[in-house]
């Protein structure tokens, strides 16, 4: 009897046990379902609410070249690629467009095209470069129906003249002398001659213009500490005697100075070279993009008169073509500041040069004779008026 009572008892207790363990696996196991469950989606998920069927990231396409560099190209000069876009997927894509950051940048027209899947696809991408000199880099967005973010690519150049410098610009930092160095060279390696920087004697490193033959390369010295930092000039202007490259601008990155883009331009800063003394020069920029027609462009320097001679209607571009003539007063490396106006908008431009008696504009052949330059007028920012 005792036995059959000790019997019953555990078997209550042991049934009891075995609910509580049933009890906890379920309990945990729910707990173990809803962590599982809270963990971040996989970057492939749909999403929900309004953007459902978006699938976040970019979509599942290759390109081909991975970039294109088209290396050095001459101002106004225009280049043109080819990327192949292949599909990896097992569902067709749709391209809703090609988008260039930069309106230098055009593509083939792909919007509404389908690709299957494993097939490919082409489209030519072209870079037009600008008139100023300098590293150019446009990206290509490749947007896909129901893919969150676009593929992109890039599309570079470096726009040179006869001549270039490294690096292309001088850094304004706060508190900091704006002084250092710069190479100069000929991308044809062909020897030249630096005449004046910002209308001084060139400081070389390593080169005596009195001793040494013309060279292909020169290490010179630049010094703007002469200036404030609110006073500093927008470039930093050699003249060389090349006949294809008689100005070389080194921007100066200094905000207080920088174009504010107002009007869409294909260019904000205007080499016009050689600009006889005794005359004119005839110069153009573009618009892109641009509705209202120019109603006046004018300089803001005392030591120029711009008038404007025509304007011209290019698809939805406009390009402007007027004369820039000196002030008597006006001689040596120059820069200054232009303004268009169109419709209720204005916008400035840089324009740069060197004003010089065609005359005594030395020949090429001369380039093989070692000359000191004369010193000129120290260049100083123009006056606005």
């Amino acid at each position: 009897m005792i036995g059959l009572l000790i019997m019953s008892i555990f078997t209550i207790k042991n049934s009891v046990f075995r609910q509580f363990l049933c009890s906890f696996f379920v309990v945990h196991g729910s707990l173990a379902a809803t962590v599982i469950s809270a963990d971040p989606p996989p970057m492939t998920q749909q999403s929900e609410g309004p953007y459902k069927n978006i699938v976040i990231g970019p979509p599942p396409l290759t390109i081909e070249p991975p970039a294109l560099d088209f290396g050095f190209i001459a101002p106004g000069e225009e280049k043109t690629g080819i990327f192949t876009l292949k599909n990896n997927s097992n569902v067709p894509l749709t391209i809703i467009a090609l988008q260039p950051t930069c309106t230098c940048t055009s593509t083939t027209d792909l919007a509404g095209r389908v690709i299957a899947p494993g097939e490919s696809i082409q489209f030519d991408a072209s870079l037009a470069a600008a008139i100023a000199t300098g590293p150019r880099k446009s990206t290509v967005k490749v947007i896909v129906r129901g893919y969150s973010k676009p593929l992109e690519v890039d599309v570079r150049a470096e726009v040179v003249v006869a001549l270039r410098a490294v690096p292309p610009a001088i850094n304004v930092l706060p508190n900091v002398p704006v002084a250092g160095r710069v190479v100069i060279e000929s991308i044809d390696r062909k020897p030249f001659r630096i005449l004046s920087v910002d209308n001084s004697v060139p400081l070389f490193i390593g080169f005596d213009p009195a001793k040494d033959g013309v060279k292909s390369t020169y290490l010179v010295r630049y010094d703007l500490t002469r200036f404030a930092h609110d006073a500093l000039p927008a470039w930093c202007l050699l003249q060389t005697d090349r006949a294809d490259s008689p100005v070389l601008a080194l921007k100066i990155r200094n905000e207080k100075i920088h174009i504010i883009p107002v009007v869409r331009m294909k260019e904000y800063n205007l080499n016009l070279g050689l600009i006889p003394a005794n005359g004119f020069k005839d110069f153009t920029f573009d618009m892109i993009d641009w509705a209202e027609p120019v109603s006046s462009v004018v300089s803001l320097s005392e030591l120029f008169t711009v008038e404007m001679l025509a304007q011209e209607r290019q698809g939805k571009d406009i390009q402007v073509r007027c004369r820039v003539t000196p002030k008597p007063y006006a001689t040596g490396l120059v820069q200054f500041l232009l303004e268009l106006k169109t419709g209720l908008q204005s916008q400035k431009l840089w324009a740069y040069g060197m004003v010089r008696e065609i005359a005594s504009i030395p020949t090429p052949s001369q380039a093989n004779t070692p000359i000191m330059p004369s010193a000129a007028t120290p260049l100083v920012a123009q006056p606005a008026k």
